[in-house]
């Protein structure tokens, strides 16, 4: 019986242990999230009989001639994509996070208007990190264990490419679309560079003039101080 006790008792904390170990959330792509948009978005088109299925417009709202949705059905699904982007895009999602002395940097994802990417860094002490994908915008305003450190957005031209956020020491960089967006000093607590709205600075001239822009006003000064 005590053999038996005592591999229970393995047992259970051994699987205790596994949990713990495997209930911390993977980092997210964006495509992540636009994949589970695309489902809501197919189900509620075949829900309100737009579609018959996944290949298969109902007569009702298919256009003869270019054999897509008409007018009314184009209408239709402009409204339930809205409807939609405003229910998932409620809160903030998570993307990835790096750790500095006893505080986590989680990078987030949401929606800045309807078709505006935006990206928020928050600071978070390790010991209230929920291990959640989304973050309510209302908690954010409201808990003082959350602290926003900044954000950015794309309009027009987007940099969704490579995402990420890194430590070089004692520099937490992001980077998008292989280029440096912002620098922020750990140590002192501040942000050195960072650009709200890249795509306004850079007057909408088009990807390759708003990356030049990036390189020119963003990457290459985070670059040279990163490797002073």
């Amino acid at each position: 019986m005590k053999i038996k006790h005592t591999l229970i008792l393995i047992l259970t904390f051994l699987t205790v242990s596994c949990q713990s170990q495997t209930s911390e959330i993977n980092d997210r792509k964006i495509d992540y999230y636009f994949e589970q948009i695309a489902e809501l978005e197919m189900n509620e088109l075949i829900k309100q009989n737009v579609l018959i299925d996944s290949l298969t417009i109902a007569p009702k709202y298919k256009d003869s001639t270019s054999n897509r949705l008409n007018q009314e059905g184009f209408m239709k699904y402009a409204d339930i994509k809205a409807n939609i982007y405003m229910s998932f895009f409620k809160d903030y999602l998570y993307q990835q996070k790096v750790e500095y002395n006893n505080d986590y940097y989680i990078l987030y994802f949401t929606m800045a208007g309807f078709d505006d990417m935006q990206w928020d860094i928050i600071k978070m002490p390790k010991k209230n990190w929920n291990k959640k994908e989304r973050l309510s915008r209302e908690k954010v305003e409201k808990d003082n264990n959350i602290e926003p450190i900044l954000f950015n957005y794309d309009e027009g031209a987007k940099n969704i490419e490579n995402i990420r956020i890194f430590i070089k020491d004692d520099y937490l960089i992001m980077e998008r679309g292989n280029l440096y967006h912002s620098l922020y000093d750990l140590k002192n607590q501040k942000v050195l560079i960072n650009e709200e709205s890249p795509w306004h600075q850079a007057e909408g001239d088009g990807k390759e003039g708003l990356n030049k822009w990036i390189k020119e006003n963003l990457h290459d000064k985070i670059e040279r101080i990163i490797n002073k």
